[in-house]
C-alpha cells in the first residue's frame, strides 16, 4: 500500500481528506505526512494553496490558455450546433477559421470546461437530423467489411430479461 502513494501526485480527493484532518480533526502536519506518506513540505503546500485560494485543484494545463475567450466560445458553439461532429472535424474547422492549430485533447478540454461531456453530447445527438444519418451510413459504407477486418466485441450489453423481440410462433 505504501508504494501506491509514494512519489505520485495525490488526487484532489486525497488532498481534501488531508485538509479535513488538518482543520477539523486537529491532526498536525507531521501526523498527516505520516498518514498520507508524503513529506511535511507537501502537506504545508496543500494547506498554503487552500488558504490562498479557498480550494485545492490540480494544476491546469497551459496549452489552452493561448486561445481567446472568443475562440473557446466558437469551439463550444460548434459542438452545440453539431453534436455528432468528430473532434478532428472541429479541429479542421477551427484551423480554417482562426488559422492556428489546436490539438484534439485541447479541444476536448475546452468544451469539457463548458460542461460538455460525452454523456451530454450523446443525449443531444439523439435529436439528429436526416443528413447526419446519411453521413453515418456513408461512413459505414466506406469500411472494408471483409472477414480479415471484422472486429469482435468481447462484452456486449444485451437486455436478457425477456423484453426483446419475439418471432411468430415463439412464446
Amino acid at each position: 500500500m505504501e508504494e501506491a502513494a509514494t512519489k505520485q501526485h495525490a488526487y484532489p480527493n486525497t488532498v481534501f481528506h488531508c485538509l479535513d484532518g488538518c482543520y477539523y480533526l486537529g491532526y498536525t502536519k507531521q501526523e498527516l505526512a505520516h498518514v498520507y506518506n508524503k513529506a511535511e513540505t507537501t502537506i504545508r503546500n496543500w494547506v498554503r494553496i487552500y488558504e490562498d485560494t479557498g480550494t485545492y485543484q490540480c494544476a491546469q494545463s497551459k496549452a489552452d490558455r493561448k486561445f481567446t475567450a472568443v475562440q473557446r466560445q466558437w469551439l463550444f458553439d460548434y459542438f452545440q450546433e453539431r453534436p455528432l461532429a468528430y473532434l478532428d472535424e472541429a479541429q479542421a474547422e477551427f484551423k480554417g477559421t482562426y488559422h492556428i492549430s489546436i490539438s484534439k485533447t485541447t479541444a476536448w478540454r475546452i468544451i469539457h470546461d463548458f460542461g460538455l461531456t460525452w454523456k451530454v453530447i450523446e443525449s443531444r445527438a439523439m435529436y439528429i437530423e436526416e443528413q447526419d444519418v446519411f453521413r453515418f451510413a456513408a461512413e459505414l459504407a466506406k469500411i472494408d467489411w471483409s472477414h480479415q477486418n471484422l472486429v469482435f466485441l468481447d462484452e456486449v450489453s444485451f437486455d436478457n430479461r425477456g423484453g426483446g423481440t419475439r418471432f411468430e410462433g415463439q412464446h
